[in-house]
């Protein structure tokens, strides 16, 4: 008996291996009601959904069957269904970039807007309350714990022979134990405190005051991180894309 033999389609760059012995190729026998394509399709598309569906058969060689009410252009609107996603991805992934992008505009803005105009005073902490938590991560195949820790505490500060109270906060977050509380009572802490409200102020941070007056660090890595997200909506509305054009030629 002979080998069946596989056969390429260089011509078709989604063309899979089918099947040219005659013992084999060209058995599928549509069932009633069934309608045989007048295209012919190796494509890969082809031979998973023969394999996957029950829309559509190919009888190895090319030749496709629809099931009765699908047709290659249902058959594309619901192989294109990527597309929706990849568009519904990407206006989530922009909204979110978004709004962290204004976060970290606005709270740059603030401090610079403080650290040029307020006045720089020592402010004393107070009563400090401390959580703790964990988040489990997956990266790569890896998966592990990140240990967290938040800190608020309560702090004091003199201005034109007022003393007044506030409230800081901080998150911190690392792989292997809970970080160290980020304040302690009765420590001092640099606030820049507004002279015309002095109600209003903003914690001394070294990344921030080096970042006043230039584009915000956080804002550039939400751009960053934002463009490189979007890449999976682009490879779903691609590969939506490239099923319609392949679909339609069953």
């Amino acid at each position: 008996m002979d080998t069946p033999q596989l056969n390429e389609r260089p011509d078709d760059p989604d063309a899979a291996p089918t099947l040219t012995d005659e013992s084999t190729a060209g058995s599928f026998v549509p069932p009633e009601g069934w309608t045989r394509s007048p295209n012919r399709s190796t494509s890969r598309l082809a031979f998973e959904l023969s394999k996957t569906t029950s829309w559509y058969r190919n009888d190895g060689r090319g030749n496709g069957y629809f099931a009765p009410g699908w047709d290659s252009e249902r058959i594309a609107r619901r192989t294109g269904v990527f597309r929706w996603i990849g568009l519904a991805l990407a206006v989530a992934i922009l909204a979110i970039g978004a709004f962290n992008f204004n976060l970290q505009y606005s709270e740059q803005g603030d401090y610079t807007q403080l650290k040029t105009n307020g006045v720089l005073l020592p402010a004393t902490v107070g009563p400090v309350a401390v959580g703790h938590s964990t988040d489990r991560y997956s990266i790569g195949g890896q998966s592990g714990w990140d240990y967290i820790t938040e800190t608020s505490a309560a702090i004091e500060y003199r201005i034109d022979g007022q003393t007044l109270q506030g409230e800081i906060n901080d998150h911190r977050q690392r792989k292997k134990d809970y970080p160290e509380p980020a304040w302690t009572q009765g420590e001092t802490v640099q606030v820049y405190v507004d002279p015309n409200e002095h109600e209003r102020f903003v914690l001394f941070d070294e990344y921030m005051e080096e970042d006043a007056h230039s584009f915000p660090r956080g804002a550039l890595f939400v751009l960053i991180f934002t463009g490189i997200v979007l890449i999976l909506p682009a490879v779903l509305f691609i590969a939506g894309m490239r099923n319609v054009r392949t679909a339609r030629k069953l």
